[in-house]
């Protein structure tokens, strides 16, 4: 689903400002896997990725038939896969991933990172960052914004992965835009 519109342009506002505001250096050429169209950045953990443009569509996807896990390694979690595709003809550009979930109380602490192409998102939630939107018994609504690098034009596909550290954890109600050009 790819819409314009004043909302959308609410949207992007919130999330630009969101998305930080320190530059992350770029790797060299010839680091990562530049088939999979994803620019590799460089490992300073400190620095904060900056977005300065997404587009004007944006892809989404919404669930809410409560999936629980006890996987303490990353798995997808069901229904939050979205193929999008950025459009225009040279160079590339970033995207904004906005989740949001309604966590189910339970004991667990959940783990949540973005994948793009098949390659983890360096930032909250990739091995240096874990990040959990969840933990322990109260239901909460939680969610994160995630910036990706550079993306070379044409079809990519986002997914979410969760885990938990033993317990078992559920979410219920939740949702994935992917905004982008």
């Amino acid at each position: 689903m790819s819409r314009t519109g004043p909302a959308l342009f609410a949207v992007l506002v919130c999330a630009a400002i969101a998305a930080g505001t320190a530059e992350r250096g770029r790797a060299q050429a010839g680091q990562g896997d530049v088939s999979a169209g994803i620019e590799v950045l460089a490992p300073e953990a400190d620095l904060l990725r900056s977005v300065t443009s997404v587009g004007t569509k944006f892809d989404g996807a919404d669930m809410n038939d409560q999936p629980c896990t006890t996987s303490t390694g990353y798995v997808d979690m069901p229904g939050m896969t979205k193929n999008f595709t950025i459009s225009g003809v040279s160079g590339g550009d970033e995207v904004v991933v906005l989740f949001q979930g309604e966590w189910i109380g339970g004991s667990g602490r959940a783990l949540l990172r973005l994948v793009i192409d098949g390659i983890v998102i360096v930032g909250p939630g990739d091995d240096a960052a874990p990040f959990a939107p969840h933990e322990g018994t109260v239901v909460a609504t939680t969610g994160f914004n995630f910036t990706s690098p550079r993306l070379l034009f044409g079809p990519h596909t986002a997914k979410l992965q969760w885990a938990t550290t033993g317990a078992q954890v559920c979410v219920d109600e939740r949702s994935m835009i992917i905004l982008h050009k």
